[in-house]
């Protein structure tokens, strides 16, 4: 029989077992709950900042796409998790590529310009929905040569029927004049679709925006999207003729004969709105905490940085299945923005994931895919997705064809050169003699000139199908230089051999010259004596 104190001290052991047992486990279980926090922290750290596996990475790439310099920016959340500079600002005088090292944009600028157009709409002093001639009288556009309304809408969505090849109609010059002169040159011109139709992605489209935004502001577009620009705290954004200090800015490569050249592009003020700002990867890695709504800003900014997003409600794909909407590509299920960038010598690329709150962007001084494949490449590290195969690298390409061209091409060229020094020194030498041209030697001779016709016409031809309709000015400027040296190259070939078979038709050899046709061409005393 137990005792009441027994059971009292039964009682307390029981408790203090059951104390001391829940104590134990608590702090077992507090222990495994930190280490698997710390283990989480370090797997999303080293997945974050693993700067070594990144910059393996980039540096493999730019090695790839002979680019001379690039910069990085990686933002996830409301951090920028990585920033950095590769290779050189100037290769020649070893000035490195740094954090505040500007670049000009290129098509990543339309972004802003489609901005500020959205700004202007959310302060009433446009319609989206209105005829770019209620803003713009005399831009008059015409589709099967009757003209047609095009709304601001569909200028800003690609989708107004403006050709690509307007590019081609875009003038040198860098003149405050420029804009108004780059949107009258496609007035009165005929669209390759009915407006609203199709999508069709045209650079100029963005420049009729920006003289709508210099239209309707008071100021110069410059002066505007500065104005824009400082609100949004991009204090190292600015349009490349508001440059004061060129030294900040990375010089412009192309590559030629597979290495990277500076090539100093002419000015196209006229599309700055297009293509001309220029930005560093510190402003860059702002610009894209504002799209994901991750920095403070005005709320009537945020609204606008939000419908920037939207590609509106009758929108049209391109052939990767993404919608455009002000200044962004849009994925079909709308959880990627993104717009690749391309001047002549300069490549960007701006690619944001919004539902994981990540955005890369990339800025390199030469025109290249690699760009693209860097800033895709850097997002399936972060998401743990496929690496994406690599993108064709267009110039390098074509310029390894343009070489192997220009090679075959050259030796063509001294064949004909000595086959010419040899036509002339025969002449020189009286193995040649002039006889005037019987028909049969018309005929031949014309049907030469016919087929120096048809050549120069099928090169033409084919330099309009591969250059998608753009003149051979405009190529010189984008292309690799060994493409025109290649063209070039072809045209004096065709030059080389009609002179060569018009001097032979002309002056033929004398042994083949019958007694009847060689009369022709000895003084007439000497004839006699022959008969």
């Amino acid at each position: 029989m137990r005792t009441k104190g027994a059971d009292y001290v039964l009682r307390k052991f029981a408790t203090y077992l059951l104390v001391s047992s829940l104590l134990i486990w608590l702090t077992a279980y507090g222990q495994e709950q930190e280490a698997s926090a710390q283990q989480q922290v370090s797997t999303n750290h080293q997945q974050e900042v693993d700067e070594s596996a990144i910059d393996l990475f980039i540096e493999t790439q730019l090695e790839k796409s002979h680019s001379p310099g690039a910069a990085v920016v990686i933002v996830r959340g409301n951090e920028v998790v990585y920033a950095k500079g590769f290779g050189w600002a100037d290769l020649e005088q070893g000035i490195p590529v740094t954090n505040t090292t500007l670049f000009e944009l290129g098509s990543t600028t339309k972004a802003f310009t489609g901005l500020a157009i959205l700004q202007l709409e959310q302060q009433g002093v446009l319609s989206l929905d209105a005829p770019v001639t209620r803003y713009l009288p005399w831009l008059e556009l015409n589709y099967e040569g009757v003209p047609v309304n095009v709304t601001i809408a569909q200028f800003l969505h690609h989708t107004s029927g403006v050709p690509f090849a307007s590019l081609a109609s875009i003038p040198i010059d860098a003149s405050e004049e420029a804009l108004e002169r780059t949107v009258r040159g496609i007035a009165g011109s005929e669209l390759a679709s009915r407006p609203g139709e199709s999508y069709e992605y045209a650079t100029i489209n963005y420049d009729v925006l920006g003289l709508v935004i210099q239209q309707l502001s008071g100021m110069t577009y410059e002066q505007y999207m500065l104005k824009m620009l400082q609100e949004l705290g991009l204090n190292h954004t600015l349009p490349v003729s508001e440059l004061n200090n060129d030294g900040r800015v990375a010089k412009g490569y192309k590559i030629l004969m597979s290495s990277p050249h500076q090539f100093p592009a002419p000015i196209y003020r006229g599309n700055t709105p297009a293509g001309y700002l220029l930005s560093n990867v510190d402003d860059i890695g702002r610009w894209l905490m504002l799209q994901l709504g991750n920095v403070d800003v005005l709320p009537a900014y945020q609204s606008i940085l939000d419908r920037s997003h939207d590609p509106g409600t009758l929108p049209q794909q391109d052939q990767d299945g993404n919608y455009y909407a002000a200044g962004w590509f849009v994925s079909s299920q709308g959880n990627e923005w993104s717009h690749q960038g391309s001047n002549p010598n300069y490549s960007s690329y701006i690619i944001l994931r919004p539902d994981q709150k990540l955005g890369v962007g990339v800025l390199a001084n030469i025109n290249s895919a690699y760009t693209f494949h860097i800033g895709k490449g850097l997002v399936s590290m972060f998401t743990e997705e496929p690496m994406p195969d690599e993108e064709a690298d267009f110039y390098p390409q074509l310029d390894r064809i343009a070489m192997g061209a220009v090679f075959v091409i050259g030796s063509l060229i001294l064949g004909l050169l000595l086959g010419m020094i040899r036509l002339f020194l025969q002449l020189r030498r009286e193995q040649r003699g002039y006889v005037p041209l019987s028909s049969r030697s018309w005929l031949k001779l014309g049907l030469v000139f016919v087929l120096f016709i048809l050549y120069y016409w099928g090169i033409s031809k084919l330099i309009t199908l591969l250059f998608s309709g753009l003149p051979l000015e405009v190529v010189a400027v984008w292309a690799p230089s060994t493409v025109i040296w290649a063209i070039y190259g072809i045209y004096f070939i065709g030059l080389m051999l009609l002179v060569y078979f018009a001097v032979a038709c002309l002056f033929p050899y004398k042994e083949h010259i019958s007694t009847k046709s060689y009369d022709r061409v000895i003084e007439p005393d000497a004839a006699k004596e022959v008969k």
